[in-house]
């Protein structure tokens, strides 16, 4: 009898034993980054042909811009934007149409708001239907912009078609201005949840091909509620990741950041991820760190899968 219970205790720990090693082999989870990132290499590419548009300089084949008069301001009008596979927005296949409102001020910079009329950023449960007011800024002197843009200005589900009547107040138009001179988050940790993104975006002086555009990421949080295979919700981070049409399979350099958080406490980490991307292109990124659940994906390459 003895012997039957020592044998049934064992089984019970080894189980135990074997549930514990699971729980800490579990893949990243990349959802919420790829959400991040898809959405700011889109919101970089609309800053840099909206910039284009809104200071009467050429605009690529695929952009038309009818413009209006607003007292108060130097230009402002609406931009579409065709998008296909001759034509496709950064890091994405879908197809359809962007419409971009704005008002701009000079060297001052702009405002917009983005309508994505019929097209899919990414897969998702929620329509992404655009985003409300996003500030463009120019460094007068390396002219390169700076956009910035957080959760709260994130449209999912209807309404879309108020997107298009931007119309703001100067004090309101320069508040929104003074966001993207706000500082850039520095630190994966902190900007994991702060729900801000900055896009940097050098036009390389050739104003009229978006496509050698080259790109930087600053900032985290969540586009979309997303919730982890165990049960946590993801939050993500990105710190210093540059992309461009060099490459379309993934950042070639740059820190990115995944933590999952216990859901309803927000302060208990189920486990976390640090990638390191690189100058390679083939589509994937290295795991520095991986702690909790994650553990097992230490100095793994992984496949990124974003196009």
């Amino acid at each position: 009898m003895q012997y039957s219970k020592l044998i049934t205790l064992s089984f019970i720990v080894l189980m135990s034993s074997c549930k514990v090693i699971e729980d800490y082999k579990q893949s990243p989870e990349l959802t919420p980054l790829e959400q991040g990132f898809k959405t700011c290499a889109t919101i970089g590419y609309c800053a840099s042909i909206a910039s284009t548009a809104f200071n009467n300089e050429t605009l690529p084949d695929n952009v038309t811009f009818a413009p209006s008069t607003k007292d108060g301001y130097t230009s402002s009008g609406l931009v579409h934007i065709t998008v296909n596979s001759t034509t496709p927005l950064p890091f994405n296949s879908n197809i359809g149409d962007i419409y971009i409102a704005g008002l701009w001020d000079g060297t001052n910079g702009g405002v917009i708001t983005i309508v994505f009329a019929n097209i899919d950023i990414f897969t998702s449960t929620y329509k992404f239907y655009g985003l409300y007011t996003v500030p463009i800024i120019q460094d007068p002197d390396t002219k390169k912009l700076t956009t910035i843009f957080a959760q709260q200005d994130i449209l999912i589900g209807q309404g879309s078609d108020t997107l298009l009547n931007l119309s703001l107040s100067k004090p309101k138009f320069d508040a929104e201005l003074a966001r993207a001179n706000s500082a850039v988050p520095i630190d994966p940790f902190v900007a994991v949840k702060q729900n801000v993104w900055f896009v940097k975006v050098d036009q390389n002086n050739t104003l009229s091909n978006v496509y050698d555009d080259r790109y930087e990421i600053n900032g985290g949080g969540q586009i979309l509620e997303a919730s982890s295979n165990s049960g946590g919700v993801l939050y993500h981070a990105m710190i210093e990741t540059k992309f461009s049409s060099d490459c379309a399979l993934n950042p070639t350099s740059g820190v990115a950041f995944i933590q999952n958080l216990k859901a309803a406490t927000s302060s208990i980490d189920l486990g976390n991820i640090t990638l390191n991307f690189h100058s390679t292109c083939d589509g994937k990124a290295n795991v520095a760190v991986a702690t909790g659940k994650y553990v097992a994906s230490n100095g793994k390459n992984i496949t990124l899968n974003w196009k």
